[in-house]
């Protein structure tokens, strides 16, 4: 079982490092928002503000670094909790058709905040 929690660790740090990096150097292809005028003027409205990208897509790729080395791991789980939240009712409310891999995101950290509860008794 603890080989199955590292592997699904650090293949959730590949996938946010490879988003973050993503919003600096766009190397994946966009999503498809077809109709979807909201959608794709939040989009081009995160482009087109200048901080917004490289500010989500650097805490991205740094949370990301964290999963993959375990350094600060319950810390970057916090980090993660405002931009998984963020994503998933992006996608719910302006992107139903995308919302897979925000919804696995959002899983996955809420799964490794109860596995490591004890790090957060303190602050609830």
């Amino acid at each position: 079982m603890k080989l199955a929690h590292t592997i699904i660790r650090i293949g959730l740090g590949l996938m946010l490092l490879a988003f973050g990096l993503n919003k600096f150097f766009w190397f994946m292809p966009d999503f498809e928002f077809g109709d979807n005028i909201g959608a794709a003027n939040l989009f081009q409205a995160f482009t087109d503000s200048g901080y917004m990208w490289p500010l989500v897509g650097g805490l991205e790729a740094i949370i990301g670094v964290l999963f993959i080395t375990k350094k600060a791991f319950p810390a970057a789980l916090l980090a993660l909790i405002p931009i998984s939240v963020n994503i998933v009712l992006f996608h719910a409310v302006l992107d139903p058709p995308n919302i897979v891999p925000a919804l696995l995101v959002a899983i996955l950290n809420g799964y490794f905040i109860y596995r490591n509860w004890s790090y957060y008794k303190d602050l609830v």
